[in-house]
C-alpha cells in the first residue's frame, strides 16, 4: 500500500508516521482493523468467477501501476507494459522473476527505499519473537527447501490479507457447524515456531483469546513431547506439517496420543494420499489442505466439501507452466508455476514469480457453490524425514530452520549419514563454519539424537539432476 492510500485508512500506522509505538499496541490495532476486513474476505469465496476475474484484473492494473512508479526494478522491467491495458491474459508478455532476480535486485525492488536488504536481515537476525519493521512491516525467509533462501516483506493490511485468506476455510467451516460459530477456537499449531516464518508469526500477529486460542508446539520437538501436549491441550482444530502429521496418527492407532480434533488443516508440505489415509483411519475430522509460499502468502485452501484446494483467486494470479514456461492445460501436471501476488503491491512486489510447486488444475466445479477455481492436492516438493534406525525421527525443519537463518548461505543441500548429516553449503559471504556446525549438533540432541556427526562442506555449486529440480534433503537407505 502507497503512503498515500495508508493515510486514508483509520489508525493505520502510516496515517501519523509513528511508527515506535510498542508491539502489543500495534498488534492490538491490527487485530481491529483483520476483523474489519474478514466479511468481505469471506464473502469473496462466494462471488461468481467473472467477478473473480474482474477483480484480479482490476488489482493487477493497480499492482502495475504502483510497481512502475515507485521501483527502480519494475519500472526498467515493464517497460513496455501499459498499466491501463494489462490483464490476466496478456501477463505473459512480462518476463518471469526468480529468487535470484529477487534477492540480487532486492534493494531496486523495494517501493520503500527504507527497506533494504540489509535493513531486513538485520531485522531477522534480531528477531526474538514476532515484531513489526517501521511499524508497519513483516518480514519473512524462506527455508530455501526449494533452492536458494529467500525475503519477502508484508505492509500492514498485506499481512491481515494473508492471515484471512489462511483462515477463510476454516471459518466458513465452523459457519456450517451448529453451535460453534460463535465460540472461539482451540487450536494447536504443530509447525515452525521461528518468527523468521510465517507461520511462526501470524498466528502471533492474530492471536485473539476471543475468537482464537492457538497453543503452538515446535516441530522440532520430540514426537512424545508434542504428544503429551496435544493430551493435555485436546484441541479443536490441529494445524500442522503432513509429515508430523503422519506421525501423530501413528501415534493415535497405537494409543499414545488421545485426541479428537473436529478438524485437521495440512500446510506447508504436500499432503501425500497415504497421509490422508493414515489420518482419515484414527480420526473422523475432515482434513483442509493448504498450499503456500513464503513470497505469494496462502495460494489454496481445501473446503472440506469437495476434492481438491480453491486457488485465492481474488488474490493471486496462478499460472501453471512447463518447464519452458509454456502454460499447461487443465489436467495437466504442471513443472511450476508463475505467481502474482495482487494483494502485496509494497514494499516488495512480485510479478510472474517462479515456484518450482508442481500443480494440476481441475475443471470440475466444487460442490460447495465456490466459483475458486481447483487444484488437485500439490504432490511435489515433500521434503523427506530422516529416520536414524530406532534412535529417532528429524524432521528436515530441524536443519531448515537452522541454515535458513545464515544470511549468507545461498543454497545447501543436506545427506543424511548413519549418525547425522553432510551438508554442503554455496555461500555468497562468511560463515562461522564450526559454530553452526555446533548449534546442529545441538539441535540434534534435543530431538532425540545425541552424539551426532555433522559436516559441513562449501562448495561452489550444488550440482542438480537433469530436471533441474535440486534434492534438498537426501536420505540415507538403512540396510
Amino acid at each position: 500500500m502507497s503512503d498515500a492510500l495508508a493515510r486514508d485508512v483509520p489508525n493505520h500506522p502510516a496515517a501519523s508516521g509513528n511508527f515506535s509505538e510498542p508491539y502489543e499496541t500495534l498488534r492490538q490495532r491490527h487485530i481491529v482493523d483483520m476483523r474489519a476486513r474478514a466479511p468481505q474476505v469471506l464473502e469473496r469465496l462466494s462471488w461468481p468467477a467473472e467477478r473473480l476475474k474482474a477483480e484480479r484484473n482490476r488489482r493487477l492494473r493497480d499492482l502495475v501501476h504502483f510497481a512502475k512508479a515507485h521501483s527502480r526494478w519494475h519500472r526498467a522491467r515493464l517497460t513496455h507494459v501499459d498499466p491501463d491495458r494489462v490483464t490476466e491474459d496478456s501477463i505473459a508478455d512480462i518476463p518471469p522473476m526468480t529468487k535470484h532476480d529477487l534477492m540480487e535486485n532486492f534493494d531496486a525492488i523495494v517501493t520503500d527505499p527504507r527497506v533494504t536488504l540489509d535493513v531486513c536481515e538485520a531485522h531477522l537476525a534480531s528477531l526474538k519473537s514476532d515484531a513489526y519493521l517501521m511499524g508497519r512491516y513483516h518480514v519473512n525467509a524462506s527455508g530455501g527447501s526449494s533452492g536458494r533462501r529467500g525475503l519477502a516483506v508484508f505492509d500492514w493490511d498485506a499481512w491481515a490479507e494473508f492471515y484471512l485468506a489462511f483462515m477463510r476455510q476454516l471459518i466458513r467451516w465452523r459457519m456450517r457447524t451448529a453451535g460453534s460459530a460463535n465460540k472461539p477456537i482451540v487450536g494447536a499449531a504443530v509447525a515452525a515456531q521461528d518468527p523468521t516464518h510465517a507461520s511462526g508469526s501470524l498466528p502471533v500477529t492474530f492471536s485473539d483469546p476471543a475468537s482464537s486460542v492457538w497453543h503452538r508446539f515446535p516441530v522440532t520437538l520430540p514426537l512424545d513431547e508434542i504428544v503429551a501436549g496435544l493430551n493435555r491441550v485436546k484441541p479443536e482444530v490441529i494445524v500442522g506439517y503432513p509429515s508430523l502429521l503422519h506421525q501423530l496418527a501413528f501415534a493415535a492407532r497405537r494409543g499414545a496420543l488421545d485426541i479428537s480434533p473436529a478438524l485437521i488443516i495440512s500446510s506447508s508440505e504436500p499432503l501425500l494420499a497415504e497421509i490422508r489415509s493414515a489420518a482419515n483411519a484414527v480420526w473422523s475430522a475432515p482434513i483442509l489442505n493448504n498450499w503456500a509460499s513464503t513470497e505469494a502468502g496462502a495460494m489454496a485452501s481445501s473446503c472440506g466439501v469437495g476434492p481438491g484446494l480453491h486457488l485465492s483467486d481474488d488474490l493471486l494470479i496462478v499460472e501453471p507452466v512447463n518447464e519452458a514456461g509454456e502454460p499447461v492445460a487443465i489436467g495437466t501436471r504442471s513443472a511450476k508455476v508463475f505467481a502474482t501476488p495482487l494483494f502485496n503491491a509494497s514494499p516488495l512486489p512480485v510479478i510472474r514469480y517462479e515456484l518450482t510447486d508442481e500443480i494440476t488444475l481441475l475443471e470440475e466445479p466444487c460442490p460447495c457453490g465456490s466459483a475458486h477455481r481447483l487444484v488437485a492436492d500439490i504432490e511435489g516438493r515433500l521434503d523427506d524425514m530422516f529416520k536414524y534406525t530406532d534412535r529417532a525421527t528429524v524432521h528436515p525443519h530441524v536443519f531448515r530452520s537452522r541454515l535458513g537463518k545464515e544470511r549468507y548461505i545461498v543454497e545447501y543441500q543436506v545427506r543424511q549419514t548413519a549418525d547425522g548429516a553432510d551438508i554442503d553449503i554455496h555461500c555468497n559471504g562468511h560463515v562461522e563454519l564450526d559454530r553452526l556446525r555446533r548449534l546442529l549438533i545441538d539441535d540434534l540432541e534435543r530431538v532425540g539424537l545425541p552424539g551426532s556427526e555433522i559436516a559441513i562442506a562449501p562448495v561452489d555449486r550444488i550440482e542438480r539432476p537433469a530436471s533441474g529440480k535440486l534434492k534438498r534433503f537426501v536420505q540415507l537407505r538403512m540396510q
